[in-house]
């Protein structure tokens, strides 16, 4: 009974060192804000409403933890420094808020409201997003403007945006990707500008 009670008494100290040797410090979040550059956009005379499609953002980048590229084709994946929300809804959330001040336009993220009757969709699909061995932002892939009723493709353009950072903190991290998405919006309002020009 003694031995029973003794062998019980360890499994259960075994078990609490365990969880105690397991649960380290908690993650530190970091949140991406929109950063108002100085370069000015002239508005379009007749303001545009665009509906945009939630990003789409590669595998590896497609959790919380930050990804950086380390000795040039390794990818860390760091659970101590991780993203306050979901990277997709993050950059989603700062492309509509960065198109809206270039474009003077309502910019809607799907699922959009009822009665909301886009002139165009945009859809951006990331193929690299990764903070750099100096903690800068790489960014590259493609943006596709389709029509309002979603029947034919307007125009496609390539972006590959690579913003150096002050610094190697993570926080250096997310000022750098929120220049890179500036140079991204402004990339997106123009092709839907020179698409109004041309019709």
């Amino acid at each position: 009974m003694h031995r029973l009670l003794f062998n019980s008494f360890v499994f259960a100290l075994s078990t609490l060192l365990l969880v105690g040797c397991s649960s380290g410090p908690a993650a530190k979040l970091y949140l991406l804000e929109p950063i108002v550059d100085e370069q000015q956009q002239r508005t379009p005379t007749q303001a545009q409403d665009i509906g945009l499609a939630i990003v789409k953002v590669p595998g590896y980048a497609d959790n919380k933890p930050i990804a950086s590229r380390i000795d040039g084709t390794r990818v860390d994946i760091s659970d101590e420094h991780q993203w306050a929300e979901s990277p997709d809804t993050a950059i989603t959330r700062v492309l509509a808020n960065r198109m809206r001040a270039y474009s003077g336009g309502n910019v809607i993220v799907e699922p959009w409201p009822r009665g909301f009757d886009p002139e165009a969709r945009v859809e951006f699909d990331f193929d690299k997003l990764l903070r750099d061995e100096r903690g800068g932002a790489e960014v590259s892939g493609q943006l596709r403007i389709i029509s309002g009723d979603g029947k034919s493709v307007l125009a496609v353009r390539s972006f590959q945006v690579v913003h150096e950072s002050g610094g190697v903190r993570q926080e250096d991290f997310f000022i750098a990707l929120s220049r890179a998405i500036n140079d991204i919006a402004r990339l997106a309002t123009y092709t839907l500008r020179t698409r109004e020009i041309q019709n």
